[in-house]
């Protein structure tokens, strides 16, 4: 039987929607899902950096350099905002230089390279060093800011373009859903990292459908610290009842579960300082990270 051009069309189209169709059954979905500051986004970078189709294109690493001026702004706010909290001495020499950043709006459009220049001299404050040492135990602080202010010479470099380092320590918050297709190697898989934040939750539910598997991330290093929006949860504490909660979802009857523990290099120095007993009460061991054996690991 003779068809028209439109019939012609119509078939088409309806195999190329079945073919679309057969390759999303056969696609694997993972959602990346965990507290607010698990290291979640951190995976996600670094996943982009091994991709096939060649990771982050010199303008993606312009713009993150933005971020990073940001970053030191902010974090050094937070850090001369913590030390008058509690009431702590600067150095005479540094009090112009505090001031200025002090009175400085928080964001990239304040950076320049003489706000870059004061940054550097005010880091080295006894007064800003000993308020930086009582992070976590005082005040919120992000885990990459004692990096960038250590390589704060080379992000002031006219030419500077944040190495790869650079781009993971980055601190963007996550908001809402991103998606992207990763290709490593042979193996294509599509990917969704969700805010981790208890205001973000609530949009998970549109993810859940189809899942392959979840990666679910908890920073190990996070067990004396609180949540930012709750300052009276701990939050390891909010991460073992978010995986509680998740895995046992009827979402998740027959999905796949691998746990991400992340942040070992921060908690291999932190156990040394601070006892585990902070979070668990009946803890007893020793104050050293090793790693696990691979008896430990099945």
């Amino acid at each position: 039987t003779c068809m028209s051009p439109q019939e012609k069309k119509n078939r088409k189209i309806n195999r190329q929607l079945a073919k679309k169709k057969r390759e999303l059954k056969e696609q694997v979905k993972l959602l990346l899902i965990g507290p607010g500051e698990s290291g979640k986004s951190t995976i996600w970078k670094q996943l982009k950096f091994i991709d096939s189709n060649g990771g982050y294109s010199p303008e993606e690493l312009t713009g993150f350099k933005y971020v990073i001026y940001a970053n030191c702004i902010g974090q050094i706010k937070t850090i001369l905002s913590a030390a008058k909290k509690l009431e702590l001495s600067f150095e005479d020499q540094n009090n112009e230089a505090l001031e200025i950043i002090s009175a400085l709006p928080s964001g990239v459009d304040s950076w320049t390279p003489q706000i870059g220049l004061y940054i550097k001299q005010v880091w080295t404050d006894s007064g800003i060093q000993t308020a930086f040492s009582l992070k976590d135990k005082c005040y919120q602080l992000d885990d990459s800011a004692e990096y960038f202010f250590d390589n704060i010479d080379r992000i002031l470099e006219p030419d500077y373009t944040p190495s790869a380092a650079d781009v993971l320590r980055a601190r963007v918050r996550t908001t809402g859903i991103e998606e992207a297709e990763f290709y490593i190697e042979d193996f294509a898989f599509r990917m969704l990292d969700v805010g981790g934040q208890r205001s973000e939750r609530r949009k998970w539910i549109h993810c859940f459908e189809g899942v392959t598997a979840v990666l679910f991330c908890v920073a190990l290093s996070e067990y004396d610290q609180t949540l930012r929006e709750d300052e009276t949860q701990n939050r390891m504490h909010e991460s073992l009842a978010l995986f509680n909660e998740v895995s046992h979802s009827s979402y998740f009857g027959h999905t796949n579960f691998i746990l991400l523990l992340n942040k070992t290099d921060l908690f291999r120095e932190k156990i040394k300082i601070v006892n585990l007993d902070v979070c668990f009460d009946n803890y007893t061991g020793c104050l050293l990270y090793t790693s696990p054996s691979p008896r430990d690991r099945q």
